[in-house]
């Protein structure tokens, strides 16, 4: 079996959610490095954090999966500022050409390019 990572965590607690998630709808996946992350947190930049695997096969199917449960989730959270739930998440890659910028990704975060998400909050 040939397994691919889908995602990269800081706390095994959403890992574990997302294994569960994984594991409900008969996909087989495992999680690497989580004792590590869970016994000292401080190398979670050393290691590249907790790391969801899933077969090769099934890739696409769970993160067809992983889209739907966040879009579901984040519906149940209304916007703060106007009430409604149609927030959405934003993501950034940081992925720099240059030698200099891939050295300060890989001492600041421990990998040459970076991964962001957050939820965009715009005041009326």
């Amino acid at each position: 079996m040939n397994f691919k990572q889908i995602a990269t965590y800081d706390n095994y607690l959403l890992a574990n959610m997302t294994m569960g998630l994984m594991t409900e709808n008969d996909i087989k996946c495992q999680l690497k490095d989580e004792n590590i992350i869970t016994m000292d947190p401080l190398l979670n930049a050393a290691v590249g954090g907790i790391k969801l695997l899933v077969e090769e096969k099934d890739h696409d199917r769970a993160l067809a999966l992983m889209l739907e449960a966040e879009n579901e989730y984040l519906k149940t959270i209304p916007c703060p500022n106007c009430k409604r739930d149609t927030l959405t998440v934003e993501e950034k890659t940081n992925n720099p050409a240059d030698f200099w910028g891939k050295l300060k990704n890989q001492v600041l975060f421990g990998q040459t390019s970076t991964y962001s998400k957050r939820l965009p909050l715009y005041s009326l």
